[in-house]
């Protein structure tokens, strides 16, 4: 291990290191040193190429890493960390392949190579929420579809008033998540841009190919600014910003379906998206949404720190923003997937109960609006004389105990009750302005169901760059020394 960099005399303090570095790599193994590894290939082949590591050098890195992958990298996970696992497994190399194996660190430093580390670190999470949040959209689609005649409250302040649909809801749902996923798709520019070859900040005179080692990782295109490459997490905030937004989407929603399984009784769960109760035999608990609750509002607590932690740091490498500040984001991702996948499942078995919802359209006076509004254009009464005359209308209904607002209209004949005013001839007409009638509805779901399908395909795309940039990584690596690697993961498909 080594010990003297020739300006630093020792490792790290034992205190300090135990709370700053991995003690024994154990995380490393799996967080970071597969990233290490491709990007030391990459890297090797790049160098060979402009001829600033001889090609029996960069075989032997090939050998090693092959060797160190097969094996799961136990050889590094058992060595100790006194500085950090970059530097453990750079010690590793040099052991196994002679110092000539430190000059892969030409034209590079850590600094570059974290920031290209996280960026291939969160190529999985990424697509992993972005396929959740498709499947859910494609759930909302599909049933708002089964469910374009079910009349259903509009309820607002938690109280029913006007007539709408199952459909209506559902595709609202979908409408407002649908630009989380836009938000989402709109960062792949900055995921996809390679910070490689920034060195610590200021670039590098050697003729060292961005462009190749860019390709090779399967990045769309090399560093533009080699400060801002170094410098900048705002990806992490970008993408924690994007999930947070996500999170306050997915607990208004959850809340709504907690108000339709809870008195109101217009929607349940089958048993196994409930939980029962320790104490009250009676319960059905539909606790899955509390946890989508809980996990959202986790999200919106990862970006607050991690924007803290950026807060008033210098714009150069600074440990503060790429160390501290950017571990929230695999918290906040985690749990972004958990919350969408769990209130996925729970729309999946969603029942809307139609017989209660149909009862409380008939009983609640949902159809007021269009009475008043019917008053004001078949009477010539001003808009506003109609919304009062209808509000005594309903006062009269529930101080005479009137079933409904049409059967106190049809005992005092003020005006004729239409075969218009009925509440579900209502949703089936409200045509104008994104309304429930079925076609308008439809149409919307079309859009949106097309608008989906593009960005999945943009998605499934990016991830099928990243495979093909391994295999021409691969290619690269057989062509300089007929070796045959250890296969590679070919990554999530969306």
């Amino acid at each position: 291990m080594l010990q003297d960099t020739g300006r630093i005399k020792s490792t790290l303090h034992p205190e300090a290191s135990a709370i700053v570095f991995d003690a024994d790599l154990r995380r490393a193994v799996i967080d970071e040193l597969p990233f290490y590894a491709e990007i030391d290939r990459a890297q090797a082949i790049m160098l060979e190429r402009v001829g600033l590591i001889d090609r029996d050098i960069a075989k032997k890195v090939f050998i090693e890493l092959d060797r160190l992958q097969a094996e799961e990298f136990q050889r590094v996970a058992v060595l100790p960390a006194p500085r950090d696992s970059y530097l453990a497994y750079e010690d590793h190399l040099r052991s196994v392949i002679g110092k000539a194996g430190s000059d892969l660190h030409l034209g590079r430093s850590r600094n570059d190579v974290n920031a290209t580390v996280l960026k291939l670190k969160l190529r999985g999470p990424y697509l992993e929420l972005a396929g959740e949040l498709l499947e859910l959209l494609r759930v909302l689609c599909g049933r708002a579809r089964a469910h374009l005649e079910t009349v259903f409250p509009l309820q607002t302040h938690r109280q029913p008033a006007l007539p709408s649909t199952f459909a209506h809801h559902l595709a609202a749902f979908a409408s407002s998540l649908s630009r989380d996923l836009e938000a989402l798709l709109a960062v792949h520019p900055l995921l996809n841009r390679s910070c490689l070859g920034a060195g610590a900040g200021g670039g590098t005179t050697l003729p060292i190919l961005p462009d190749l080692t860019a390709k090779l990782l399967g990045f769309a295109t090399p560093p533009v600014n080699s400060i801002d490459s170094v410098a900048s997490r705002d990806l992490v905030l970008r993408l924690l910003a994007g999930s947070a937004i996500l999170g306050s989407n997915l607990t208004r929603i959850a809340e709504t379906l907690l108000l339709w399984v809870g008195e109101s009784g217009l929607a349940s769960f089958p048993h196994e998206l409930v939980g029962s109760s320790s104490a009250m035999p009676h319960k059905r608990n539909p606790f899955l949404l509390e946890q989508v609750q809980g996990k959202a509002g986790a999200v919106i607590g990862c970006l607050v720190a991690a924007m803290t932690g950026m807060h008033n740091t210098p714009f150069t490498n600074c440990v503060a923003v790429g160390t501290e500040a950017t571990r929230h984001i695999w918290t906040g991702l985690d749990n972004s997937v958990g919350s969408v996948r769990l209130i996925r499942l729970c729309f999946s078995g969603l029942t809307a109960a139609e017989d209660a919802a149909s009862a409380m359209l008939d009983r609640s006076f949902v159809n007021a609006m269009e009475t008043a509004t019917r008053l004001a254009v078949d009477r010539f009464l001003d808009s506003r004389s109609a919304d009062i005359e209808v509000g005594q209308l309903v006062t009269t209904a529930l101080e005479c105990g009137a079933p409904s607002l049409l059967a106190i209209m049809q005992e005092g004949r003020i005006v004729n009750p239409a075969e218009s005013l009925v509440p579900d001839v209502i949703a089936r007409t409200a045509r104008a302005g994104g309304g429930p009638a079925p076609e308008t509805v439809t149409a919307a779901l079309d859009e949106l169901e097309t608008d989906i399908d593009r960005s999945a395909a943009i998605f499934r795309e990016l991830g099928a760059g990243w495979s093909r940039a391994r295999e021409e990584l691969r290619s690269a690596i057989a062509n300089l020394n007929g070796t045959t690697l250890h296969p590679i993961d070919k990554g999530n498909e969306v």
